[in-house]
């Protein structure tokens, strides 16, 4: 006990075979259990889900034999009839923009918290920012619609006001979608960018104000670089979710809200309603899969995008 101790290995370890290592139940345990709830709950519904969509429906029923002929008819229809093409860059032009005013907006709020308030006020300051997270998110886009609607709480108190020239007719339009999208990933983002800013060297800070920057120049050339890598991954993922997302674009945005690219729904809301209309339960999969191929692409190129920074700022 006491030789095992003193080697560092736990009690109960024993040797790995082969080698002179020691190997824990705890470590086994601890590392066991996150890879089985990931193969039961992600690696297993994601591989049935790429399997599904090669299947078929005959008579009504899905028939499990490997075709593509899901995939060659969402091509066919690809920039026509449902047009799934115009449908992604819908969503790809709604959850880029919603990254970056989301990014806008929880930016200047962690560096008020990191550099304005006191550090003893920090983890208050973070516990209210992450609040919203206490109540659901589908009572929370509800929220959103009494208060967009048209003559809801906003426009009535504008009216009441005597303010009826600045009243705006949001629900059911793309800025509301954003909207409910950047409420509801606050909450992270303040937190990744928390982490970032907050170990950024105040040293260094001091050293650029001593030499003669203004607080301006000090953010623009100290602060902001180093907090770049946070930026773009706090980016990355709210963009991933916004892409992803349906509950906002069906609840507040009506699944097609206006935009740049006309009364398009986004490609997540068109892949509900044909899950919902359709019996073709394979072809929707085939769909889904490409949603995730598109994720994994954002994905990949915000993690090139960190990487790259990193070796730049290296």
């Amino acid at each position: 006990m006491v030789a095992s101790l003193a080697s560092g290995a736990l009690p109960g370890a024993v040797p790995e075979a082969g080698s002179g290592k020691v190997t824990s139940p705890m470590k086994v345990l601890g590392i066991g259990l996150p890879l089985l709830y990931s193969a039961a709950f992600f690696v297993a519904p994601l591989a049935f889900l790429i399997m599904l969509g090669f299947w078929l429906v005959e008579d009504f029923q899905v028939v499990p034999a490997f075709s593509l002929e899901n995939y060659l008819d969402i091509a066919q229809h690809m920039f026509a009839k449902s047009n799934y093409a115009l449908a992604i860059a819908q969503s790809l032009w709604v959850s880029l923009s919603t990254a970056f005013l989301a990014v806008l907006v929880c930016y200047p709020m962690v560096l008020a918290i990191v550099y304005l308030a006191p550090l003893s006020r920090h983890r208050l300051l973070l516990m209210l920012a992450v609040a919203p997270f206490w109540s659901s998110y589908v009572l929370r886009l509800f929220s959103w619609q009494i208060l967009l609607a048209n003559k809801g709480i906003i426009n009535s108190g504008l009216a009441w006001a005597g303010l009826e020239s600045f009243q705006v007719s949001l629900i059911y339009t793309q800025s509301a979608t954003r909207i409910g999208l950047i409420h509801y990933l606050a909450p992270i983002l303040i937190v990744i960018l928390y982490v970032t800013v907050a170990n950024i060297d105040r040293d260094l800070i001091q050293a650029a104000r001593d030499l003669g920057a203004t607080r301006w120049q000090a953010f623009r050339r100290v602060i902001l670089p180093m907090s770049r890598t946070g930026l773009l991954v706090s980016a990355s993922f709210a963009a991933i979710v916004s892409f992803g997302d349906v509950l906002a674009g069906a609840l507040l945005g009506g699944g097609a809200g206006k935009s740049v690219l006309g009364s398009v729904p986004l490609f997540s809301n068109m892949i509900m309603s044909e899950y919902a209309s359709s019996t073709n339960l394979p072809r929707t999969s085939a769909l889904a899969m490409i949603l995730v191929l598109v994720m994994i692409l954002m994905l990949a190129a915000g993690a090139a995008l960190a990487d790259r920074n990193k070796i730049d700022a290296g």
